[in-house]
């Protein structure tokens, strides 16, 4: 007769490992997509925030003009 409670703990062992090591995963993938996801709002804030500088001079050059 097959030793089922051998195959259920051994089951459980490996689905725990697993698991455990899908969880560490998950949560470094977590941490670098929000850690991409801010450095690519700074840079649009930094390139809009130059587009406004820029628009700003043009301004100032066609009033001088």
């Amino acid at each position: 007769m097959p030793d089922y409670k051998a195959m259920y703990y051994h089951l459980a062992g490996r689905m725990a490992t697993a698991i455990d090591a899908l969880e560490a995963t998950t949560n470094a993938l977590v941490d670098i997509t929000e850690k991409l996801k801010k450095a690519q709002q700074t840079t649009e804030e930094m390139f809009i925030s130059d587009a406004d500088d820029d628009v700003d001079s043009l301004d100032n050059e066609s009033i001088s003009d």
